[in-house]
């Protein structure tokens, strides 16, 4: 699977983050897309209003489909153990049994769409993707840059960040460092303040602190403030986890140029890869990784080179801070903002690029309780995302159906969560009733069901392995294709165990309120590039009873087919029932791991020490 209940104060964007102005008769598509551009569009167009909510009610009760899946499966479930529905209710072969068969497997067939889009991706990489992105000429006269640090109580990783920013090698009068801290820990601001002071005296670099009153709009806001405050022509972005290498502006900022020196006035944002600061600290660190190194070195380098659009990332990217402005300015309308603020510039006929050669490592999160409140925003946040623009994508936007397919793809790969869940709910059902295609033989089942999920795997991490020369310092050697290419075994039970969460992310996304509390992933600096380390100290994690109650309910629902599979004889399938509901548990056994806790209240070294 490609990778992505609130409590918090519902925030709208403010007038100002939604201004919208006309976009430039230069923001064209490149002539290699084969497209005739679309003339300049309307600012309702670039930025349409965000829809009316479905009701306050409605968005408080997003986790319906949840708990309306989870019924049927038990009545199902039940009535196969009281053998009111079995084998045989159907003759193998049938008319009726090929229809019904058929239409029972429409999950599977949009998880086979997904995966062969994915697998033309990765090899498609080797076509278009593959080769050196070029860069332009800088101007005589460097333009000015400013860096924007958007950051809420990050005390373990501030000063690495900062100080990593500021060094970047750049012409010190034209440039300028923001540190849009919206930290509400006193030590944590007093902190940031210290080491913007330190900073300046020491290098001459502007680096100042900005604060808003409150935290209106989340992250988008905080950047749609500062926005307003500079008058640089570039405007850089890194999260806090990440540490910026020296020469990332002198090798970014020339794509923006043509070679004559002359501004690509169409190209709107250059997004680089993501490096790992911590890639093997542990199994879950691992597993990030490789589908890190998936999603940017293959997917995005071939989005970049075939489509001329990517999305930005939220961190480690460049943009052209008058393509902000003619797109809208930042919205907090979705958890993605970055991604909303990316679909409005295709809207515009802006180009976006990835730069694959230029890595940023950054510190993943090292805890799966960290790791599921990213995911859950990250998911949840394209839901929302699609509730905003596909409309405009599928009947708006003026493009070829080529190209307007493989944007919808890109929309709408999330789809992939509740497509996955809906399948491994049904699938045991159908294996005991014989309403599924491995009925007909073991090669049928077999070709059907394992063979498209494992070519994807052993492809995308194949080629995820091989083709990481840029983010990774070593050599490439059998030992390390061998060591890289193993982190697949924790990337299938993690991703297995995400399901049920992962549902209920895309359902709050899709079904919930579109202005949702933006929660933040907590940064342990288990790794540090700082040569000065500060006091660490943990911060809460939410955790949100619907999707623990929606991981509980699927380990129960698989273990209990686990049990009637054994009742009957069929030991492979209650051996798969069985990994999947372990999946599931294994990831839930570490909640509350984020403060050193497993089961939310198990002291995690205490259970270090007991004797095996």
């Amino acid at each position: 699977m490609d990778p992505l209940s609130t409590s918090g104060t519902s925030r709208a964007a403010s007038p100002t983050t939604l201004a919208q102005t006309s976009c430039p008769m230069g923001a064209v598509l490149d002539p290699r897309d084969g497209d005739v551009a679309s003339p300049p569009v309307s600012p309702a167009d670039v930025a349409p209003a965000v829809p009316p909510e479905r009701g306050r009610r409605w968005g408080r009760r997003w986790w319906g489909p949840s708990l309306a899946m989870a019924t049927v499966a038990t009545a199902l479930f039940v009535l196969a153990a009281t053998s009111l529905v079995g084998a045989g209710s159907l003759t193998t072969g049938s008319a009726g049994w090929w229809l019904l068969t058929t239409a029972l497997h429409v999950p599977l067939l949009g998880i086979l769409c997904f995966l062969a889009a994915g697998l033309v991706e990765r090899f498609g990489y080797y076509w278009r993707g593959r080769a050196v992105e070029a860069a332009g000429r800088l101007p005589t006269t460097y333009p000015t840059v400013c860096v924007q640090l958007p950051m809420f109580n990050e005390h373990a990783v501030a000063r690495r960040v900062i100080e990593a920013a500021s060094a970047m090698n750049w012409p010190v009068d034209r440039l300028a460092v923001q540190v849009l801290d919206d930290s509400t820990d006193d030590d944590t601001r007093a902190l940031v303040d210290r080491v913007c002071a330190e900073v300046r005296a020491a290098t001459g670099v502007d680096c100042h602190v900005r604060r808003r009153a409150d935290r209106h709009g989340y992250k988008a806001g905080a950047l749609e403030a500062a926005r307003l405050e500079t008058d640089a022509e570039f405007i850089v972005i890194f999260d806090a986890d990440f540490v910026p290498p020296a020469d990332y502006l002198q090798r970014t900022i020339p794509h923006f140029y043509l070679s004559d020196g002359e501004p690509d006035t169409g190209l709107a944002l250059v997004q680089t890869q993501w490096g790992h600061l911590n890639a093997d600290e542990s199994a879950l660190t691992r597993a990030q990784s490789l589908w890190i190194d998936d999603h940017h070195t293959l997917q995005m380098s071939w989005r970049s080179a075939m489509w001329r659009f990517i999305n930005f990332t939220g961190t480690a990217g460049v943009w052209r801070t008058s393509a902000i402005d003619a797109a809208g300015g930042w919205r907090a309308a979705s958890l993605v903002e970055d991604c909303e603020l990316s679909f409005r510039h295709l809207f515009a006929g802006y180009r976006t690029k990835f730069v694959k050669e230029v890595v940023a490592p950054a510190e993943l999160p090292a805890t799966f309780t960290a790791y599921k409140a990213q995911q859950k925003r990250w998911t949840q946040g394209w839901a929302q995302l699609q509730r905003l623009h596909l409309r405009t994508l599928l009947f708006a936007f003026r493009t070829s159906s080529v190209r307007r397919l493989a944007f919808a793809y890109h929309m709408c790969i999330s789809w992939q969560w509740p497509a996955w869940a809906v399948w491994m709910t049904m699938l045991p059902l159908l294996i005991f009733t014989d309403l599924w295609f491995g009925a007909l033989g073991i090669g049928a089942g077999i070709a059907l069901y394992l063979l498209p999920t494992m070519l994807w795997l052993l492809a995308a991490t194949t080629v995820a392995s091989l083709e990481t020369r840029h983010t990774y310092p070593e050599r490439l050697t059998p030992a390390t294709f061998r060591r890289r290419f193993a982190r697949i075994v924790p990337y299938v039970v993690i991703n297995t165990g995400m399901l049920p969460h992962q549902f209920s992310a895309f359902t709050e996304g899709f079904f919930g309120s579109l202005h949702s509390e933006f929660e933040r992933t907590p940064k342990a600096a288990s790794v540090t590039g700082s040569p000065r380390s500060e006091a660490k100290r943990r911060y809460g994690v939410k955790v949100h009873w619907p999707y623990l109650l929606a991981e509980a309910f699927f380990v129960a629902y698989q273990l209990a087919w686990t049990a009637l599979f054994l009742d009957h004889g069929l030991l492979l399938c209650a051996i798969g029932t069985t990994f999947v509901g372990a999946c599931v548990a294994y990831l839930g056994y570490f909640y509350g791991d984020h403060a050193g806790k497993v089961c939310f209240v198990i002291d995690r070294a205490k259970v270090a020490e007991v004797p095996v």
